[in-house]
């Protein structure tokens, strides 16, 4: 009887024991699928930040860039180990033009050399707009005790500089815009600026007021006929000199040069000279202490008005390249807009100021004067130019996406 019992119960025990097995494989494979589904999403959001990080490489470059020159600023100073003042602010300089001539076409240079509207829109702005903007600034603020004189004749000098080179270009093409616009807006900007820079400063801008007229050079008048040389020397061995030779090898050599462009992804060089300059600058900064000198205030709101400006005049620049449609139908010739590609040219030049020509020309006109003088008015420009920067790298982001939007209507 036994022997029936336990023959008769091994069916049950066997189906019970079936469905906890097939229980415990069911809570398996539902553990497996959660693991999966969360091996997917963690996968997702590390692939969704490297895709974000890559796309911001040169940003994020430059974080580490200044951190290494912060720790090491011996090293990328002026007049330091690797002599930056000519390994860099030439050789970095001379190869990002070296690869612009090989890059780009004769014919696109002469038709923006013609471009009258580009060059008024990108001079004007350079010159006068914003350089009266950053004045206006420096005055309302020169009743504030807190605020440091010397920054704001810093931010006149800035002001009044032309835009920059290097970083415009590199830019400009990261972003699909007109690169030949922007080299022949830059080369006119700076051939310019070493006559008008100067005067703008030391005729205009700084004998209008009691507290700037104070720091007038009285040596700038004597030491602009050098300046003048040593600016010129810079801009031929640096910019022309390196541009003419790689427009001479892509007359001789057209399909060669293109191979090779696209072969070497030679348009990344420009980026890796620009974190260079950078570099270097703050090599400088960091090694003169110049950045530690300033107060508190001073500094909060040399960063604060300087990332305003350049979002400003960005903001300018874009409604001057392309007016609202209201203003194209009142004077169809006075308010005609620009194509994408030369938008973003002009939004890259417009804004922009050059260290490369603001450094030299205050140490210039500021001869008789101390390093920690020189350093305090050179602040604003080594501290807007990294924001520029930092701005238009935002900036290549959105003008990409509004490139892609134009390709995907056609």
């Amino acid at each position: 009887m036994s022997g029936d019992w336990g023959e008769s119960a091994n069916p049950t025990t066997q189906a019970i024991a079936t469905v906890s097995a097939l229980a415990e494989d069911g809570d398996s494979a539902m553990g497996e699928a959660l693991n999966e589904k969360r091996s997917s999403n963690i996968f997702q959001w590390a692939r969704a930040a490297l895709d974000l990080a890559l796309s911001q490489w040169l940003l994020l470059s430059m974080g580490l860039v200044i951190a290494l020159a912060y720790r090491f600023p011996s090293v990328g100073k002026s007049g330091g180990y690797i002599a930056s003042q000519w390994t860099v602010t030439y050789g970095a300089v001379s190869l990002i033009f070296l690869v612009s001539g090989l890059s780009l076409s004769f014919d696109q240079l002469v038709k923006h050399t013609r471009n009258v509207r580009l060059h008024l829109i990108v001079q004007v702005m350079s010159f006068l707009v914003t350089s009266s903007i950053f004045f206006g600034v420096a005055c309302a603020a020169r009743t504030n005790q807190h605020i440091d004189v010397s920054t704001l004749v810093g931010l006149i000098a800035t002001g009044a500089l032309p835009t920059t080179i290097s970083s415009n270009v590199v830019m400009t093409k990261q972003a699909g815009g007109d690169e030949a616009a922007t080299v022949v807006a830059v080369t006119v900007g700076n051939f310019l600026g070493p006559f008008i820079t100067p005067l703008l400063i030391t005729k205009l801008y700084l004998p209008a007021s009691a507290e700037f007229r104070e720091w007038l050079p009285s040596e700038a008048t004597d030491n602009l006929p050098q300046l003048y040389r040593n600016v010129m020397l810079q801009m031929g061995t640096s910019v022309f000199a390196p541009f003419a030779t790689g427009q001479v090898f892509r007359a001789i050599w057209p399909k060669q040069i293109q191979w090779g462009i696209r072969k070497f992804n030679l348009g990344k060089i420009g980026s890796l000279c620009v974190l260079t300059l950078v570099w270097s600058t703050f090599c400088t900064a960091f090694a003169t202490r110049s950045l530690e000198s300033i107060n508190k205030p001073t500094m909060v709101f040399n960063v604060l008005i300087n990332l305003a400006l350049c979002i400003s005049f960005t903001s300018l620049s874009f409604f001057l390249a392309r007016p609202p449609h209201f203003l194209q139908r009142l004077s169809p010739t006075l308010f005609m807009r620009a194509d994408k590609p030369e938008t973003i040219s002009i939004c890259f030049c417009a804004p922009a100021k050059t260290q490369a020509l603001g450094i030299p020309l205050i140490t210039a006109m500021y001869t008789t004067s101390s390093d920690e003088t020189r350093a305090l008015i050179q602040i604003p420009m080594v501290l807007y130019n990294a924001e520029q920067i930092i701005v238009g790298q935002i900036m290549v982001a959105w003008f990409k996406r509004w490139m892609r939007e134009e390709a995907g209507q056609a």
